[in-house]
């Protein structure tokens, strides 16, 4: 077979695979990559034609059967996969395959290439009938697979690019653009379906909105890494926005959804509440993932990281974990923290936090614990001095308390610590940590100065002013990206 009849062959079958819907004859015959049987000796033969074999016009000739409407977006994408298999450079500049001759001229013509395969794969993915419903669902696997190449490209483009932040070649400039052709895709598979589209759509073994959560978990990913939390947020707004309902979704066709995709797009957006302080929100998208993670040594991965996140969360609502959770996962960095917190040590949780802060900062929970989780110790310690005065005189008043109690508990637990409080804390400091309990509605009560007593909220045991973490309701954090 001639190096012509090769290339002709190989655009006739792929046109094929694509006017019969077939996905997975699709994904097996379109090499994006050195390894594919296919890629080599098409290279070797579209480096050995002359352009005109695989010029637009060439291509538009060979596929009469395709059907007219199609027909255009089809050449161009056909197009694209060749000089994406050539080596072509995409835009003006010298080069074969390599580019520039460099390596960072090559990676980024390689990802050009592939960029401009997405873009005119997006186009055929958005096609739609008269009413509004798509008619190339069946491109869902080709389309994820596209996204997740496209950021792999995109990685080594930008992190070989020197240029400055203003051009079109500098490693802003190519995350843009890869963020950009996934957020294309991930609109159209977020397209809203009315309830006639859902119904016809619903038994089909293909549905646009199938590859939603692979599509997110791709964009969660890049958001994270460029800290794009504006972004994110908007991403969990679209899911939450969907239509039908995500939960609907998932009952229909969880059947054909990766189980580990929904599960991971559950994480991100737990992720992103631990990142916005919303530790509420945090909790209920990770207990979400931790629920269909897989069981046992195949997910024993994932659920690690899910806890990573979930344990510091659980632990500023007051939440503590078993300690066989800790072991099973190996997770011991979190024991002495638990403790301090368990305890009211403040010093055990200072020294624990400045320890595994390198640990903790890769797993984006330092933070959290740093600005949240002391205020909760002393809380702790506050209140487990409160049941040790009541206990001491079964006879005092309940719900109220000298602040000085409070005074001694903070000046033992720092005697000899050798934090800047040993031998230095003074009743002034205590009120103003107390202040800020209340402030935070963390205690329910209010200061007698006069008095000097703490005076709390009413209860049989006398504990009314220390109500359980998990029921406060802070206050509104709006986050700014």
């Amino acid at each position: 077979m001639s190096e012509v009849q090769l290339v002709s062959t190989f655009t006739t079958h792929v046109a094929q695979c694509f006017n019969t819907l077939s996905a997975e004859n699709l994904i097996t015959s379109i090499p994006l990559e050195g390894s594919h049987p296919f890629f080599g000796p098409l290279r070797q033969a579209l480096l050995s034609i002359h352009p005109n074999n695989t010029s637009s016009t060439n291509i538009r000739s060979q596929l009469g059967f395709v059907r007219d409407d199609v027909r255009e977006n089809l050449v161009n994408f056909i197009s694209a996969i060749l000089n994406n298999i050539r080596g072509e450079v995409v835009e003006g500049g010298g080069g074969s395959g390599n580019g520039d001759g460099d390596e960072s001229g090559g990676a980024y013509h390689d990802f050009s290439r592939l960029q401009l395969v997405c873009c005119e794969a997006n186009k055929l993915y958005a096609m739609s009938r008269a009413d509004g419903a798509y008619i190339h669902a069946f491109m869902n696997p080709l389309i994820v697979i596209l996204a997740k190449g496209l950021v792999q490209l995109s990685s080594r483009a930008a992190s070989l690019s020197t240029l400055p932040l203003r051009h079109g070649k500098s490693a802003r400039s190519i995350r843009d653009a890869t963020r950009q052709v996934i957020e294309r895709s991930n609109q159209i598979a977020t397209s809203n379906m009315t309830e006639t589209e859902w119904n016809e759509g619903v038994g089909q073994q293909h549905v646009v909105g199938d590859v939603i959560w692979s599509l997110a978990n791709v964009l969660f990913r890049i958001y994270a890494e460029r800290k794009l939390h504006t972004q994110s947020t908007e991403l969990q707004k679209t899911l939450h926005n969907l239509v039908p309902r995500e939960e609907k979704r998932i009952a229909s066709r969880g059947h054909l959804i990766p189980q580990t995709e929904v599960c991971q797009s559950y994480y991100w957006r737990g992720k992103l509440g631990v990142v916005l302080l919303d530790m509420r929100g945090a909790k209920y998208w990770l207990d979400k993932a931790l629920g269909v993670c897989p069981e046992l040594q195949l997910g024993w991965k994932q659920r690690r990281a899910i806890l990573i996140r979930l344990i510091p969360v659980n632990l500023l609502l007051g939440l503590m974990p078993p300690q066989h959770l800790l072991r099973d996962y190996n997770m011991v960095e979190f024991q002495p923290l638990i403790h301090a917190s368990g305890t009211g040590n403040i010093p055990l949780w200072r020294r624990t936090l400045e320890r595994s802060r390198e640990w903790l900062r890769r797993r984006s929970v330092w933070l959290i614990l740093f600005e949240r989780g002391e205020i909760l110790v002393w809380r702790n310690l506050f209140r487990r001095t409160l049941k040790c005065y009541y206990a001491s005189d079964p006879t005092v008043a309940k719900n109220r308390c000298p602040t000085w109690i409070f005074f001694s508990a903070a000046r033992r637990a720092f005697e000899g610590s050798g934090e800047l409080e040993d031998g230095t804390i003074t009743i002034e400091d205590i009120i103003v940590v107390l202040s800020s309990l209340i402030d935070q509605s963390l205690i329910l009560g209010h200061l007698s100065y006069s008095n000097k007593q703490l005076v709390m909220k009413p209860s049989s045991d006398g504990m009314g002013g220390f109500p359980a973490i998990s029921k406060v309701q802070p206050r509104r954090v709006e986050a700014i990206a």
